[in-house]
């Protein structure tokens, strides 16, 4: 572009145009050193006049860069509409003059010898053209000063659009968007008009240099400049894909360098809406800087910008075009014979990430580029755009967000390295899990099955024979034994096997429930699927509940009195001794007792006391009622009472308010336009998807309720929207690889890195557990409590039946991210209130412990909790919010699954489906974080 020195000058009316012409005319029959004394003298001491005329001497004396001569475009040029009239400004013509005295514009012979526009033609009563700046594919561009507004336009005139009406209103509509993209880095496009039989853009004039002249002035551009260089061509970039405008002419003389030293994106004249292309439009630009899918006419998307881009880079840090061809069937042909030249084999102490950045933009598929051009952005060595935002004061987006960071995942040597010590900790969970929990310690030999024959067949013997309407099984702990059993055991020689002895023998904290009702039995509704799933109303008539030990043996029988029992004759006493006999106990042996008072319908209550029948001589009592002669109940009571389980925070009245308060701030910021609604929709999504899958894998409900699922789904969105925007703004490097996924990039590598950093702290968190819970019971410690919401231990809900196991394999990816999000939001709150991080790390495991541990917390239980909040939050602050959910989710996972390495027992399916789905996400998450990386190549190499 030529740059004109020219001091500003004032608005010139028509009026002073006519002056101006009139003068300019004379001084042209006046010999060259006589006209400015002239023009000085004719003008009359008016500054303006004298520049403009000044001005247009000048231009008729540079014929060779203000007038275009060629015949060619001769032969194009529009001529008069009628003898006599302008063919810019219709104004009539007298005594057949040179230029027309109203506007200035050649007339007659003088267009094929002047060209089209010459300086001071006024052209649509609106543009002043100050000189021609070039001329491109598309048509000619000049610099003008439009009259209306007071300022300096560029104007081009798209005269190859000019007979194609189909092109010319796609134009328009691409106009309409790309005047919308507005970023320093992007010229301007005003507006689109006709006038005179001639298209036009009127754009931002951007007075400087353009980069191939630089290049050709220059060569190779510093590396620093480049760098700076090229990170603004990446922001005005995404800034047009951002709007949906692909450029599809990039190329460096379509790049500015101003006065400034600023960087501007030219010439979306032939720009496209990227939805609205057509595939016959995909060859449009230049050859040279056209990625292969354009030059084959296939397609054009935001990736061969991309490739344009690498093009541009490549020439800005080498000095020389990646690709060096004198026509298109050689470049076509050096394209596919050869690839490109490495930029290292050129400039050797390049930078290998501007070499990398650039190679990325350069695959021939476009699958395998750069995500975005912030991607490339990011890439680029010392640059944080998220950084550069936060000290600019802005908030970055979520496009921002997704393409800042690292591009590149993990070495195959790292990956490998994390897949084996994956693989050998959970070898260790599944080894040491049968051994540190009571479930892997107590005599699973009976599955659900036959148990619940035995429990149909003790009621049908008690006279009980009509259908049930519906059927429940499960399985419930008694919180009591463990403390009981400990303190029996405290007592003994610690020899490392007394626990195993302890739960080889009846009775045991573990038993089976088998209930039949006269109606389909309802569950309460719970997004844990974590006790047992038939809990209903006590006093339903007619309903029977069983309880069964490990082996079958019969620890309690309930069952409701019917309407027809009340108008029954008393028969008298039950015959106790069937009950006993289920029991395994001899009524013989046990002495009648005074029975404690129980709510209950019954008019007759009975009880014995005596000792269990295991050799430890158990003291135990029997509790038994009837009502017209009819068993009521019958329970065998041991010493330790049953305790009520621990009351979950997630129960909480104040989780409840905290939640509460996080859906009305989601609502609030929905409201106002605030977050990003589009990764909250999706969110949202994937939280009714798992509720929903969860809720048809568990009990039925009597009536299935859609709007339970879906009332998760949008409580999961608005929560996210409550969080969003304000991480967005003040901590946003942490959402850097969930702002990935979410946005559809789940096959990115740096996702994979951080799932896989998460199964290994998975792994190494539960392996260390482990071993520490193995040698604390070698040396008397009981094992860990079992089916308490909010402790650790084996969800009992996974034995009762593959359907209930599923449902429990599920709920911990949505379970999970509650316990994470919450862990995150705590520690970002105290970020933001303290300013450091180690001490907002610390308040947050204070937190932590005040919210998981009990008022005297076991010191296992707090070797437990305090090992994963610190795991938490090392991969929140390593690695950020992805890894941390991840992590919360699997540990879970773990957590609700009986871990053993015997598959084949009817109880090991949950270890085996909750090992391979670890397995599984194992390998997924290595492949990916290595990217495309060959394992055994880059071994080999290594």
């Amino acid at each position: 572009m030529l740059v004109d020195d020219t001091p500003t000058i004032g608005t010139v009316t028509p009026d002073d145009f006519r002056k101006i012409r009139e003068v300019f005319e004379l001084a042209l029959q006046r010999p060259t050193h006589e006209r400015r004394a002239f023009v000085e003298r004719a003008c009359q001491g008016n500054a303006v006049l004298v520049v403009e005329v000044q001005r247009m001497l000048a231009a008729e004396d540079d014929r060779h860069s203000l007038l275009d001569r060629s015949p060619r475009r001769v032969a194009e040029r529009p001529r008069p509409s009628a003898p006599g009239i302008c063919p810019s400004c219709q104004a009539r013509l007298e005594n057949a003059p040179r230029f027309c005295p109203s506007c200035g514009t050649p007339v007659g012979a003088v267009i094929a010898e002047e060209g089209r526009f010459r300086a001071g033609a006024l052209f649509a009563n609106r543009f002043r053209i100050v000189a021609r700046l070039g001329r491109g594919g598309m048509g000619e561009v000049y610099r003008a000063h439009d009259l209306e507004l007071g300022q300096a336009v560029a104007l081009k005139f798209l005269t190859a659009l000019r007979s194609d009406e189909r092109a010319r209103t796609r134009l328009r509509t691409e106009v309409r968007l790309a005047r919308q993209i507005s970023h320093p880095n992007v010229c301007r496009v005003y507006d689109i008009g006709e006038a005179h039989g001639e298209l036009y853009l009127s754009m931002e004039f951007v007075d400087g240099e353009d980069l191939s002249a630089l290049l050709k002035r220059i060569g190779r551009v510093p590396t620093d400049k480049g760098v700076e260089i090229a990170r603004k061509l990446c922001a005005g970039l995404a800034a047009a894909h951002a709007k949906g405008v692909l450029h599809r002419d990039l190329k460096p003389g379509n790049i500015m360098i101003d006065s400034q030293g600023e960087v501007r994106i030219m010439d979306f004249g032939i720009a496209a809406v990227a939805d609205q292309l057509d595939a016959a439009d995909a060859r449009s630009g230049t050859p040279a800087y056209m990625a292969p899918e354009q030059l084959g006419g296939r397609e054009a998307t935001p990736q061969s910008d991309l490739y344009a881009l690498g093009l541009v880079l490549y020439e800005i840090f080498t000095g020389r075009p990646a690709f060096e061809a004198t026509d298109l069937q050689e470049l076509l042909r050096l394209r596919e014979s050869q690839p490109v030249a490495t930029p290292s084999t050129l400039i050797p102490d390049l930078d290998h990430r501007i070499e990398r950045a650039i190679l990325r933009c350069l695959e021939p598929d476009p699958q395998f580029r750069p995500a975005s051009a912030l991607t490339v952005s990011g890439s680029l060595p010392g640059g944080d755009p998220l950084a550069e935002a936060l000290a600019a004061g802005e908030t970055p987006s979520p496009e921002m967000i997704a393409a800042a960071g690292p591009t590149e995942g993990l070495q195959p040597r790292a990956a490998l390295l994390l897949v084996t010590s994956i693989a050998v900790c959970l070898t260790t969970v599944l080894m040491l899990t049968p051994s540190t929990t009571v479930l892997g310690k107590v005599p699973l030999k009976v599955p659900p099955e036959e148990l619940s024959i035995r429990a149909r067949d003790i009621a049908r013997r008690l006279g009980f024979t009509d259908v049930p309407a519906a059927i429940a099984t499960g399985f419930k702990a008694d919180a009591g034994y463990l403390a009981r059993a400990g303190h029996d055991i405290d007592a003994l020689s610690a020899d490392g096997k007394q626990w195993d002895r302890q739960l080889a023998a009846a009775p045991w904290p573990i038993w089976f429930t088998y209930i039949e009702s006269p109606r389909i039995v309802a569950r309460a509704v719970n997004i844990t699927v974590g006790a047992l799933p038939t809990d209903g109303p006590a006093l339903e008539p007619g309903r029977i509940t069983t309880a069964l030990d490990l082996e079958g043996r019969l620890l309690s029988f309930e069952r409701t009195p019917t309407p027809g029992d009340v108008v029954r004759l008393d028969t008298g006493e039950p015959d106790w001794s069937q009950l006993f006999a289920a029991a395994g106990l001899d009524i013989t042996r046990f002495a009648l007792s005074n029975p404690e008072p129980k709510l209950e319908i019954a008019d007759a209550r009975f009880a014995w006391t005596g000792s269990y029948f295991d050799a430890s001589h158990t003291p135990v009592r029997i509790e038994a009622s009837s009502f017209h002669g009819v068993v009521s109940s019958f329970a065998v009571v041991f010493p330790w009472r049953p305790t009520s389980y621990v009351v979950s925070v997630l129960d909480s009245p104040f989780w409840s308010a905290f939640l509460l308060a996080l859906v009305s701030l989601g609502m609030v910021h929905l409201s106002q336009g605030r977050g990003d609604t589009r990764s909250a929709w999706r969110f949202g999504v994937y939280a009714f998807s798992l509720v929903m899958t969860g809720t048809l894998l568990a009990p039925r409900l009597e009536t299935f309720d859609i709007f339970w699922p879906i009332g998760y789904g949008a409580m999961a969105a608005l929560m996210y929207l409550a969080i969003e925007p304000w991480t967005r703004r003040l901590w946003p490097h942490v959402m850097i690889t969930w702002a990935r996924l979410l946005a559809g990039r789940w096959r990115d590598p740096v996702v994979g890195r951080d799932l896989l950093a998460a199964i290994a702290c998975v792994a190494l968190n539960y392996a260390v557990q482990r071993v520490v819970q193995f040698a604390a019971i070698q040396t008397g410690n009981h094992p860990p409590d079992i089916g308490q919401p909010g402790q650790f231990g084996i969800v009992l809900a996974n034995l009762a039946s593959a359907r209930v196991m599923a449902a429990n394999l599920v709920f911990p990816f949505f379970y999970g991210l509650t316990v994470g999000m919450g862990m995150f939001l705590v520690l970002f709150v105290m970020n933001t209130v303290v300013g450091r991080k180690w001490i907002a790390a610390v308040l947050t495991m204070v937190v932590w412990f005040g919210g998981n541990l009990g008022a005297v917390p076991d010191w296992m239980d707090t070797l437990q909790w305090g090992l994963e909040g610190a795991f938490l939050l090392f991969l929140t602050l390593r690695f950020g919010v992805f890894a941390s959910v991840m992590f919360s989710c699997l540990s879970m996972l773990i957590d609700w699954s009986l871990f053993t390495s015997d598959f084949s027992a009817w109880y090991g399916r949950t270890s085996l489906a909750a090992t391979l789905i670890l397995g599984v996400l194992t390998a997924f998450a290595f492949r990916i974080s290595i990217g495309r990386r060959p394992v055994l190549g880059s071994l080999v190499a290594s």
